[in-house]
């Protein structure tokens, strides 16, 4: 075939230098070129604004602060060692100063050289007499003699979050005598809060931090206050801050948000205030002029398209006048004959293909008629069974010999027959199954059973699929005889059953092992290292009582702090007893070890518990143990998870079953998602079920959202958690 000796000639080229004057005008290029150009210049002139912004805030933070600095060390040099000695007249003196409360939210307060608060004003309860020598900044104010902005911390007596501006106190010859600290409660208006709380744009915000203490002081978004800065590597911008970096950044917050934020110094605290603002809201202007230049793109992609469509149906005429040859051809049953070739380009090249594609037809043929022979003698010597019918009329064309020894017919009676005649399936429900096959090609393997000649059922393993031979589609069923499999199913099923058994008894008998080696254990820390500990407290008490007191009060400090660690640890080893094994249960039995724990457990938690147990006689010691487990794994559940305000435990022992619930008024759970991916039904759950079931109990358990959970817990007959054991 000869070659195009021209570009005109060549359909490929005409087709792509079309192409490449339509799309390579440098719209894309130029659409990139605009909107990087105004990133960047936005980005730069909402950076200066953002810096002038935090600039004027950390000014002026650094400012309240200075003048509340400068207001303590003026009122500090007004206190002198007399006024120390006479805490009346120096809270006289800190109740007529109103300046000082105006500035420190939540007052001030004057320690002495030992740190003991003895004035404060307002007065709060509980501040006075307090000792704040641990508080690192008024530790350094007593001992360095410096005014120092102390930790934002949560506060001893206010316990909500706050931070110290402290200032030293000296006598006639500068030594340092007691110190005098403001303190600005983060939980109530301040001055900060005047600087900060506004919006920075309409989404962004301000953060004021401590890189020395690794804290939030305080933000715009209060929920912030107090929190921990983030780890190095989470936020870039913060990781260069902390080496000392001021200004503006694009960066991934350590919420996963990009933002643009800008940073200014506090010198006299060491902290600096940063502006963030989401980059969604700084570039919304250049979204809005992108989606424009897509507008405009797609419509010259249509203009373009229209253009190409024209191009292409004038170059591929030719190729339709072949297309309409060969459907005449076709349609008149007549031999397929070479076509003309009008232009020596691509679409010429192709019809001398074809012209070419012709002559191996034959060959192609006898080729395909070879593989007939084959796939038939294949399917006459297949050990499975194999069938061929009609998805039209379910008509069988074809079975091959193993299948008829199967179903004891013979191939022409099975031929006679239809798929559906075989297998207890209605012809319309087959017809539908049979649509499933058609649409997707084949049937994943099924078990079902077929009916044999003389009208008995033998179970088979079936894998459909749809076939063409003859220029139709068929259904291809392969079927595999399951009797000896099913048989052996049985038997595994049997030994698995046998199994299950053994290991629900090892389960109980696991159960009570536990039980005695808890109370075992229960019974050497109560009879051993309780008495030994109360020993060495009494050993104590002598010693300390002995000791001259003004002599050593150091050594008195410590054997006194000694004696609350040996009745913390009696306390501690007295409570591990009790959830180990409460005694109640062996000497007064379950009911009264139920009150007893949930007595405990109110006090420890706060949750109201409420016990009703009607019990006229013990029951077996294995089975009190087991509803003691699930009564305490219940209440556990529901301190951790349910947030409920009160559980109700009803346990009835006078008829059968057994019944034990446990009801509270929490959050409560879908319980269609129990068990679902991304759920998680929760391991406390799974133990009470797995105690209760092994022993031959019934647990269920009704939740929902907002309306609580109930646990129930049912036994017919006393278990015998052991073998010979009740």
């Amino acid at each position: 075939m000869a070659e195009y000796r021209h570009w005109h000639d060549s359909l490929k080229d005409k087709i792509t230098l079309c192409t490449l004057a339509i799309f390579i005008a440098g719209i894309w290029a130029l659409s990139y070129y605009v909107t990087r150009l105004l990133r960047e210049d936005m980005q730069n002139l909402l950076a200066n604004q953002q810096v002038s912004a935090v600039s004027l805030v950390a000014s002026e933070i650094n400012h309240e602060l200075s003048d509340r600095i400068q207001t303590m060390e003026e009122t500090a040099r007004l206190i002198d060692q007399s006024l120390l000695n006479n805490p009346h007249a120096l809270q006289q003196l800190l109740d007529s100063n109103p300046i000082l409360q105006d500035m420190f939210n939540s007052g001030v307060v004057v320690v002495t050289r030992d740190g003991t608060a003895i004035a404060d004003a307002p007065v709060i309860p509980g501040r006075k007499g307090t000792n704040y020598a641990s508080n690192a900044a008024t530790h350094s104010v007593l001992t360095e003699g410096k005014s120092v902005i102390g930790r934002p911390m949560s506060g001893r007596v206010l316990h909500q979050p706050l931070f110290h501006i402290n200032a030293p106190i000296r006598d006639a010859h500068g030594e340092v005598i007691g110190a005098l600290f403001g303190v600005i409660n983060l939980a109530k208006p301040n001055f900060l809060d005047r600087l900060v709380a506004h919006r920075h744009g309409k989404s962004g915000g301000y953060l004021v931090m401590a890189p020395q203490h690794n804290l939030i002081v305080t933000a715009t978004d209060k929920n912030r206050v107090m929190q921990p800065l983030p780890p190095p590597g989470v936020n870039k911008a913060q990781d260069m801050r902390m080496k000392g970096f001021d200004g503006s950044m694009v960066s991934i917050n350590s919420l996963g948000e990009e933002v643009l934020s800008s940073s200014a110094r506090i010198p006299v605290a060491g902290w600096y205030v940063v502006a963030a603002l989401p980059t969604e809201e700084v570039f919304a202007p250049l979204r809005d002029l992108q989606q424009h230049i897509v507008v405009a793109t797609v419509l010259l992609t249509l203009v373009a398209g229209i253009l190409m469509f024209w191009l292409l149906w004038r170059e591929f005429s030719p190729m339709v006048a072949a297309v309409k040859s060969l459907a005449a051809m076709s349609d008149a049953n007549q031999p397929l004959q070479p076509l003309p070739i009008v232009h020596q380009d691509e679409i010429g090249q192709l019809i001398g293909g074809f012209n070419q594609l012709l002559e191996t037809l034959e060959q192609r043929e006898e080729q395909l008629h070879a593989e007939r022979n084959f796939f038939s003698a294949l399917l006459q010597q297949a050990s499975d069974g194999v069938l061929l019918f009609s998805p039209d009329d379910l008509c069988i064309q074809e079975a091959n010999p193993s299948l008829c020894k199967m179903l004891e017919y013979q191939r022409g009676e099975l031929l006679a027959l239809k798929f559906s005649d075989l297998t207890d399936v209605s012809t319309e429900s087959e017809k539908d199954q049979i649509q499933h096959i058609v649409r997707d090609g084949f049937r994943a393997a099924v078990e079902r059973k077929y009916r044999r000649k003389n009208g008995s059922r033998i179970p088979m393993e079936e894998f459909a699929s749809l076939v063409e031979t003859g220029g139709r589609q068929l259904i291809m069923v392969n079927l595999r005889n399951l009797s000896q499999r099913l048989l052996e199913r049985k038997e595994m099923q049997l030994e698995l059953e046998t199994y299950s058994a053994k290991l629900a008894q090892a389960s109980r008998r696991l159960l009570v092992m536990q039980e005695e080696t808890k109370r075992r254990l229960a019974a050497e820390l109560h009879d051993r290292t309780s008495p030994n500990l109360a020993a060495i407290e009494l050993n104590f008490k002598n010693i300390f009582v002995a000791l001259p007191q003004e002599q050593s009060p150091e050594l008195v400090e410590r054997l006194d702090d000694a004696r609350a660690l040996i009745q913390d640890t009696n306390a501690s080893i007295r409570e591990i007893c009790s959830e180990l094994r409460p005694p109640a249960l062996d000497y007064a039995g379950l009911a009264a070890a139920l009150k007893d724990y949930a007595h405990h457990f109110a006090r420890r938690t706060g949750i109201a518990v409420q016990v009703f147990c009607l019990q006229d006689e013990r029951l077996a010691p294995e089975l009190e143990s087991l509803l003691f487990r699930i009564s305490q794994e219940a209440l556990t559940n529901s301190a951790k998870h349910a947030k409920a305000k009160s559980i109700q435990i009803e346990l009835r022992c006078e008829t059968r079953p057994i019944i034990l619930t446990v009801t509270d008024d929490g959050i409560g759970f879908d319980q269609n998602m129990m068990g679902k991916a991304g759920q998680v039904s929760g391991m406390g759950l799974l133990n009470m079920r797995e105690m209760a079931e092994i022993s031959g109990g019934r647990f269920s358990i009704a939740s929902q959202l907002g309306r609580g959970t109930r646990i129930e817990v049912k036994f017919y007959l006393e278990p015998r958690l052991l073998e010979g054991q009740q």
